[in-house]
């Protein structure tokens, strides 16, 4: 694949076919108060972009009032039938955060389940992050709650009380056949993709475990520093000569492609002239690719190294991706919440090696976006909006892209199938043993299976507040090699 930033693409698209810019304010439309007027200027260029780029742009419904709030005419485009995932935002700048896994949060992530059939719903941690407001109080993994803010969480209050968790809080945490209270601060959080990483020795193997969480480059801030400590992550289990690798996938929803490519190169030992992907896009958008970078403008192949790059484009420095050579099958650990952009890497490697899914049925899907927003700064006064379009259907290298309703567990575990949760990377912590079970070095734990199983469907979970993460980013695209 040629290098380029898409970036520069909005330009080329909109310019190459002859688009002309409609005037922000029309002869019929002076009556307009000052709202309408910046609702009409804002949906002409969600409008301007959705016809060029979006993937259904053939299939988009007629929306001829203008004057809309913006996130309600973005949504009233939308082929419905097919697209359950592009988005829209306010603010670029917020936009960007969430995809770098910066928000305002108190630092934990929950999923909501209801147990039998009564109207009751609870609550159960499933990690703390990292150095977060919530990393300072007793929450822990397992820990179940049942009130928010004193509230107890039924199947009538549940979504507005999850809305409450975006501020200060109280959780009504069941300890010792008691509920204690324990407040929770909301503060900014940047969240570190890769959530724990660790080495076993067991049955005379040594088995790399990773979990991670979500695919981002940096922060945001251009430093790389996120994919550069994933690769220093993947020389130590180059140096260990690892024999598995267990990826974790359960609570990831995705990102930027640029990550996942990286990911599974070092994973497969894929070089640069192997492929990985194949992107379909629009017809408008295939035939200006086709004309500006060839026929095999949307073949994506293996990374060979990072580039970095100064804002120029100049080349600052190449790091090589250290690789595993003798992988020949990988565990990925999956649930619902596993996405977009983590999908993508499964599929992407299946043509390369055995791929043995433990957990639950994945999300299911199997197309991505860009990231829009207005670059001119003086245009950014009148319109701070960002969105996520979905504009390319990806498939793999055996031309397969049938996980649209998700894969199917190779080993079906559910994670709260028996409680209490173990910690995430104990031997015997439900899913990560059943992997270890399937490699042959470990069997499941006795007194664990002769435990109470615990009879539950999940609701929503903590990503739920934050759906621009079930995501797959094409962008940046000038990183790879």
């Amino acid at each position: 694949m040629q290098n380029f930033s898409f970036k520069k693409i909005g330009l080329l698209l909109l310019l190459s076919i002859g688009l002309v810019v409609p005037s922000c304010v029309e002869e019929n439309k002076l009556t307009e108060d000052e709202t309408q007027k910046k609702n009409r200027l804002v949906n002409n260029w969600i409008q301007e972009y959705m016809d060029v780029v979006y993937l259904w742009n053939t299939r988009m419904p007629v929306q001829k009032d203008k004057t809309l709030f913006p996130a309600d005419y973005f949504k009233s485009l939308l082929y419905k039938t097919e697209d359950h995932f592009s988005y829209i935002a306010e603010d670029y700048t917020e936009l960007s955060d969430y995809l770098s896994g910066i928000q305002m949060e108190a630092g934990y992530d929950f999923t909501l389940l209801r147990t039998g059939n009564d109207e009751d719903v609870v609550g159960i941690i499933n990690y703390i992050k990292p150095h977060s407001l919530a990393a300072s109080t007793s929450l822990k993994r397992g820990d179940i709650f049942r009130t928010v803010n004193g509230k107890q969480l039924t199947l009538k209050n549940y979504q507005q009380l999850v809305k409450e968790m975006s501020a200060a809080h109280t959780l009504g945490v069941s300890r010792n056949n008691t509920i204690q209270t324990l407040s929770l601060k909301v503060g900014r959080y940047e969240e570190n993709p890769v959530l724990l990483d660790s080495l076993y020795t067991i049955g005379g193997k040594k088995i790399a475990y990773l979990i991670f969480n979500f695919f981002s480059v940096d922060k945001g801030d251009n430093s790389y520093a996120y994919l550069t400590g994933l690769n220093k992550i993947f020389g130590k289990y180059k140096q260990a000569n690892v024999d598995e690798l267990i990826l974790d996938f359960r609570y990831n929803g995705g990102g930027q492609v640029t990550v996942a490519t990286a990911l599974a190169g070092m994973i497969s030992n894929r070089t640069s002239s192997d492929l990985f992907s194949i992107d379909q896009y629009n017809s408008i958008v295939d035939k200006q690719f086709k004309e500006k970078y060839g026929n095999d403008y949307n073949k994506t192949f293996f990374s060979d190294s990072l580039i970095i790059q100064n804002e120029g484009g100049t080349v600052i420095t190449r790091v090589p991706y250290n690789k595993l050579t003798g992988l020949k099958r990988l565990y990925v650990l999956t649930s619902d919440r596993t996405a977009s952009a983590s999908e993508l890497v499964i599929n992407g490697l299946k043509p390369y090696m055995t791929v043995v899914l433990v957990g639950g049925k994945t999300y299911g899907k199997n197309v991505g976006m860009w990231f829009i927003y207005e670059e001119n700064s003086k245009k950014q006064k009148n319109n701070r909006w960002g969105m996520l379009p979905i504009v390319v259907k990806t498939y793999n290298s055996a031309n397969k892209s049938d996980y649209s309703k998700g894969f199917d567990p190779t080993v079906k575990t559910d994670e709260y199938a028996v409680l209490p949760l173990l910690p995430l990377g104990d031997t015997h912590e439900l899913l990560l043993e059943a992997a270890l079970n399937h490699i042959g070095v470990q069997k499941p734990n006795a007194a664990r299976s002769a435990e109470e199983r615990f009879n539950a469907q999940a609701l929503m979970s903590s990503i739920d507040l934050t759906p621009v993460r079930n995501n797959m980013i094409i962008n940046n695209l000038d990183l790879y090699e």
